[in-house]
């Protein structure tokens, strides 16, 4: 069964990948238009703006040849000329041609304050019947729906050989991971329990294929909208080691964590139990959100804004319910009071939540 996702996937990326060739930026034309770039800058900030004046940029517009500006950003940009509103960008994207005789001293570009990314240019078209030219800022897109497209295929391949490892090396635990009653019953089996160690070697296997899920997500849902994970691009291969290195680390952070409070608590039968159970809930809901971006992005091309917040909603769904989850089940297994098991809880998963929303939330 899990040969057969493979080569599904498999096919499924090979065969997407030679639909609408248009989308590389390429289209052929009798005569070819080569662009002719007269003023350009990309503008770069990892954090929001804190001053609360108006950021704008002067263009010179004053040529004797018609110029067309096209600008990238990730948040609105606007096109004034005096004070009148020329144009707006429309989903990061500014398009405007001028036409000549403009009075060079009234055009500006005005920033949103939450603007971190800009990429811009003035531009004229000149036609040429012997050679072909492209635009910078379509090569651009080309070298990264490259890029893309390659870690796409390495994420596949990566993710169908952990799945037919974890299947024939632990078919009962993958059983119980990717079955929905057993992900959200509170049932507990005592005898099972008993042998659980947080460094076994199915716990360490689960861990890194989780990692690897969640890095990999993270990347495809960053991929083509400027949004940075703790600073880092969505740009190739070796952003994406980053973010699975980060991930990484939290998970490690997590257990270390986990381990420390309920030593503090006074039971020692949780952190085994705690670390198994929100390793199979995690795994249950980030293989749905990866497979499905995975899908989307095929078909698609690209990541719809509309799916990153379904996926974020999504994301803070999925703790809603793993916390209740493993809360009832630790709460059967262990002594605790109802209150002094929420203060265990507040410990380990609501404080830290709470700091972690609060930074990606600034």
């Amino acid at each position: 069964m899990y040969r057969l996702v493979f080569f599904f996937l498999l096919f499924c990326f090979l065969s997407c990948s030679q639909q609408n060739p248009e989308k590389d930026g390429v289209k052929a034309t009798s005569e070819k238009e080569l662009r002719v770039w007269h003023q350009t800058d990309t503008i770069y900030n990892s954090v929001k703006w804190a001053s609360d004046s108006l950021r704008q940029i002067k263009l010179k517009v004053g040529y004797s040849h018609e110029l067309r500006l096209e600008a990238k950003s990730d948040a609105p940009v606007y096109l004034f000329q005096e004070n009148s509103l020329l144009a707006k960008s429309s989903d990061g994207l500014l398009k405007y041609s001028f036409k000549t005789g403009v009075n060079n001293e009234d055009i500006f570009l005005t920033l949103d304050r939450s603007l971190r990314k800009l990429s811009y240019g003035l531009y004229s078209i000149k036609y040429e019947n012997k050679s072909t030219a492209y635009s910078s800022l379509q090569i651009e897109g080309r070298e990264k729906q490259w890029i893309s497209n390659n870690i796409l295929m390495i994420l596949l391949i990566g993710a169908s050989i952990f799945l037919v490892v974890i299947k024939f090396n632990y078919a009962k635990r993958t059983g119980d991971i990717f079955s929905f009653n057993k992900i959200f019953t509170t049932r507990l089996n005592e005898g099972e329990q008993s042998r659980v160690r947080i460094m076994d070697q199915d716990n360490i296997v689960f861990a890194g294929f989780y990692t690897f899920l969640t890095a990999g997500l993270i990347y495809f849902l960053s991929l083509g909208k400027n949004v940075g994970f703790l600073g880092i691009e969505a740009n190739g291969i070796m952003e994406y080691l980053k973010i699975l290195a980060i991930v990484a680390v939290g998970l490690a952070a997590k257990v270390i964590l986990i381990a420390i409070a309920s030593n503090l608590f006074g039971n020692s039968k949780i952190p085994a139990f705690y670390v198994k159970e929100m390793l199979n809930i995690n795994l249950f809901f980030i293989a749905i959100l990866f497979f499905s971006s995975i899908f989307i992005y095929l078909f698609m091309g690209e990541i719809p804004t509309s799916w990153l917040t379904i996926a974020l909603y999504g994301v803070l769904s999925f703790y809603i319910i793993r916390l209740l989850l493993l809360y009832f089940k630790i709460l059967k297994l262990s002594s605790f009071s109802n209150l002094y098991l929420f203060s265990y809880f507040c410990t380990t998963e609501i404080f830290p939540f709470l700091i972690g929303l609060k930074y990606f939330m600034r």
